[in-house]
C-alpha cells in the first residue's frame, strides 16, 4: 500500500517525522486539543518563535529517550503525546483533497482515527531508548498562505542525516505540525498518492480496510 516513494527516503522521512512526536505539554497535563476539533480563537497567536517551538521538541525528545529505561515505555509515552503535536484533522483533510468534501462526517471521523494510529504505529517504532538527536537549523522560517509557515532543518541520528521542513499552523495560541518534508518528499503528499490510487480502484471501502489492518498492525 505505502510503496511509492523509494526506499531510503521513506526511511529517512519515518525516522525524521517521527521527530515531532516529542512531549511539549507539562508533565501530568492532559494533551491539548487538535485545533480543528474545536472552534479556533481569533485572536489566540503563537507566543512562541516557529523555531524555538521545533528546538522544544528536541530537546524534550532527547529528554523522554534518556528517561524511558525500555522501548515499551519509550513507546507508549511517544504514543500518548502525538495528540498534543500533530493536527490530525489537517492532515487528513490534506490527504484526502477533494474527496474530503464528499464524505460525511462519521466517514471523516473514521478515517481520522485510522490515520492516526497508522502515522502513531509509523512513528513510535523509530525510537530506542538512549537515541541521541542532533539538529541543525536553515535560514529562518519560510512563510506560507494563512499565517502557516516552514522550518528548515538537518536531522542526524546516529549515521543516518536528512534534510526536514516542519510545516506549522498556528491556532489556539500555540503551533501545530500538519506535514512534514524530508528531502523535498512530503509526508502529506505521499498518503494522498497511496490514497488516490486506492480510492480509484477499491473506492472507499476498499481504502477503509486498508487503513484498518495498517492502523492495527503490532508495533
Amino acid at each position: 500500500m505505502w510503496t511509492t516513494m523509494k526506499a531510503k527516503t521513506l526511511q529517512a522521512m519515518m525516522v525524521t517525522a517521527s521527530l515531532v512526536a516529542a512531549p511539549v505539554l507539562a508533565k501530568g497535563k492532559p494533551a491539548a486539543t487538535p485545533p480543528s476539533a474545536q472552534p479556533p480563537a481569533a485572536d489566540a497567536k503563537p507566543t512562541v518563535a516557529p523555531q524555538k517551538f521545533v528546538e522544544s521538541l528536541y530537546e524534550r525528545l532527547n529528554g523522554l529517550s534518556k528517561a524511558s529505561p525500555t522501548l515499551d515505555v519509550l513507546h507508549e509515552k511517544i504514543g500518548a503525546e502525538l495528540k498534543g503535536i500533530i493536527d490530525y484533522t489537517e492532515m487528513a483533510r490534506l490527504a484526502l483533497g477533494t474527496k474530503w468534501t464528499e464524505i460525511n462526517d462519521l466517514q471523516r471521523k473514521e478515517f481520522i482515527e485510522y490515520l492516526t494510529r497508522m502515522v502513531q504505529n509509523t512513528y513510535v517504532k523509530r525510537f530506542k531508548p538512549g537515541q541521541a538527536v542532533d539538529i541543525r537549523y536553515g535560514a529562518a522560517p519560510k512563510a506560507l498562505p494563512d499565517d502557516r509557515v516552514q522550518v528548515a532543518t538537518t536531522i542526524t541520528v546516529g549515521k543516518t542525516s536528512a534534510e526536514v521542513n516542519y510545516a506549522l499552523r498556528p491556532a489556539q495560541g500555540r503551533w501545530w505540525v500538519y506535514d512534514i518534508v524530508v528531502d523535498d518528499a512530503s509526508q502529506v503528499q505521499t498518503y494522498r498518492q497511496s490514497f488516490k490510487k486506492i480510492l480509484d480502484k477499491e473506492g472507499w471501502p476498499g481504502l477503509i480496510a486498508r487503513m484498518k489492518k495498517a492502523a492495527e498492525k503490532k508495533v
